[in-house]
Formats: structure tokens, C-alpha cells, sequence
């Protein structure tokens, strides 16, 4: 496993959140353009619309989580939705997807939130494996996975 560092997004991070989006969107042949201004004001505005966590490996970027309220309201039950997460192809496989996935259900048990969801696409069955590997289960329509941290 390598020496990388989990943590919380800064604004000094926009520019390599924009990097990182535009490289899972090709991951996935999605023509994808992340809008750096849009991003600062979604993670930094006056109301914030996302949360974020950034993986490094020295001083360079080499993952992210971006995550964003939900809610089962007929439950009285707050969730996180894992909306992206993006793993450099050199780190794949070495421990990085599941230490940042066990800080995204940190940070929901932090924001008094039941459970996290988390949607992917339906030909990565890398991710849906470890998914479940990590105790999510599958939901319809799919595949959407949930988990409950509290």
C-alpha cells in the first residue's frame, strides 16, 4: 500500500478536482467538462452544496470523494450520497478506494447521517464488488448501493 494522505478539499485543490473529474469522465467515455468555478462555489459558497475529501501522495493528487446531502424523510433518516469518487489508475488496487470510502462514512457519521449511497455505473463491476466487499448492499433500480453507519 502506498504512502498517500486523505483529507478534506481546499479551495487551492480546484484545479486538481477538475483534473481528476475530467479523467473519470473519460474513465467512463463520458465528453466531460468540470467547471472550476462551480465546483468553488458548490464546496465553498455561502451554502455549500457538496463536501469534499482529496487523496495525495506527497504533493501529488491522486483521488477524490465529492458527497452531498440526502435525506429518507418518510424514515426522519439524513444520508450522504458518494456522488463521485476517483481513484488514479496507478493507485487502483493498493487500499486507496476503501480508506477513502471508510472517510466518507466518517464524515456521515459526523453529519448525524444513518447511511451513505453510492450509484456507479453499471459496467464497473470492479466497484460493485468492493462495494459489497465493504458491507453495501445492492438497490433498485441499479445499481445503487447502501450502507448504514450509524
Amino acid at each position: 500500500m502506498s504512502d498517500f494522505d486523505i483529507r478534506s478539499v481546499t479551495p487551492g485543490d480546484i484545479s486538481d478536482l477538475v483534473t481528476m473529474s475530467d479523467a473519470l469522465g473519460a474513465f467512463h467515455n463520458d465528453d466531460t467538462q468540470a467547471d472550476p468555478a462551480a465546483l468553488a462555489r458548490d464546496l465553498f459558497g455561502s451554502q455549500p452544496w457538496l463536501w469534499g475529501l482529496i487523496a495525495r501522495d506527497g504533493h501529488r493528487s491522486i483521488g477524490y470523494a465529492l458527497m452531498l446531502p440526502t435525506a429518507q424523510v418518510q424514515h426522519g433518516r439524513r444520508g450522504l450520497d458518494l456522488h463521485h469518487m476517483y481513484v488514479d489508475a496507478a493507485f487502483r488496487g493498493q487500499g486507496l478506494g476503501r480508506a477513502m470510502l471508510r472517510e466518507v462514512e466518517a464524515k456521515a457519521r459526523a453529519l448525524d447521517c444513518t447511511y451513505v449511497i453510492i450509484g456507479t455505473d453499471p459496467n464497473n463491476t470492479g466497484a460493485q464488488t468492493a462495494y459489497q466487499a465493504m458491507g453495501y448492499t445492492e438497490r433498485n433500480p441499479g445499481p445503487r448501493f447502501a450502507k448504514r453507519v450509524d
